[in-house]
């Protein structure tokens, strides 16, 4: 997490008259020459191998380089627990603070070689043959990865056994050895066994088609006109950090996106280096927590 004291507030007295506009300004500006000045800590959601483990690992040699200093990496999760768990330790919307986001990727759907079937309409016709007999794997309960195949399951009107594995990794282990059907991943974690043979993409999550897979049709394509799920990775701070901070952040990390090197690592596993400042960001965080409730709602699923 990025580590900045929350932001208490305060006045400024001047000859008995209290300012407070005045007192915020001073306040952020020494804030703001003062920050950073100690190693700022990233914490990153999920196992080593992921996507937030790959772009937590591309952003933060270059944002220490920037801030002097040698930055909580935001996901999916961060929206899906306001709808997943009863309660929470914290108020995502008011403990957490949106920074910026900054990247997306497509996730697929994908089978086994082992599974019998070549398209959506094939696997749903399979699942339908052979009820409660499928089971699919996922990332852990609760993810996005999980939630898109509750979600195929509701609008496809099937069964199928959800089995979680923990991380992506090891998910797709099993995906390999054929001991799961089918699972969401992210496309920078499946391409490598699609482009093998050893695993077949069915459909992609996003709106459009994938530019690295271009046969591969949508979901929407495939009779899903709701169904579009993106992975997405932003950065988060510590709700109350002053506005200052933030914009220092933003500032850096729009900048850092715009650079060639990290545009083209970011598109090598299928990622796309995509920035939204801190309001945009807030906005679409909104539009997330209600697109997982109504997953986690239809699904019944619940945490570990």
């Amino acid at each position: 997490m990025i580590s900045s004291p929350p932001f208490k507030g305060g006045v400024a007295r001047s000859a008995g008259v209290v300012t407070l506009v005045t007192a915020g300004v001073l306040l952020s500006l020494s804030a703001l020459a003062q920050y950073p000045n100690k190693p700022i800590r990233l914490v990153v959601t999920f196992p080593p191998g992921g996507i937030t483990d790959f772009t937590a690992r591309a952003l933060a040699p270059r944002l220490g380089d920037a801030l002097g200093q040698p930055v909580l990496v935001a996901a999916p999760p961060n929206a899906i627990n306001v709808s997943l768990y009863k309660t929470l330790p914290f108020d995502t919307r008011k403990d957490l603070a949106p920074v910026a986001l900054v990247g997306s990727g497509a996730n697929v759907l994908v089978v086994s070689a082992k599974t019998p079937v070549n398209n959506v309409r094939e696997l749903l016709e399979h699942a339908r043959r052979n009820p409660g007999k499928l089971n699919f794997a996922s990332n852990g309960n609760g993810t996005s990865i999980h939630l898109s195949g509750e979600l195929l399951k509701y609008y496809g009107k099937f069964d199928a056994l959800h089995v979680p594995f923990r991380g992506a990794p090891a998910a797709m282990t099993a995906l390999l050895a054929g001991d799961v059907d089918f699972m969401f991943d992210a496309l920078s974690i499946s391409a490598p066994q699609i482009k093998a043979g050893r695993i077949r993409l069915l459909a992609v999550t996003s709106r459009e088609r994938s530019p690295m897979f271009p046969d591969a049709p949508t979901l929407i394509e495939s009779g899903f006109p709701e169904f579009e799920v993106s992975g997405w990775t932003g950065i988060m701070t510590t709700g109350g950090t002053p506005p200052a901070v933030i914009a220092r952040l933003e500032a850096e990390l729009r900048r850092i996106l715009s650079d060639r090197d990290l545009i083209a690592a970011f598109e090598k596993p299928g990622m796309t280096a995509s920035f939204a400042g801190a309001r945009e960001f807030a906005r679409f965080l909104d539009e997330e927590i209600a697109r997982w409730g109504v997953a986690v709602k239809h699904s019944g699923a619940q945490a570990d």
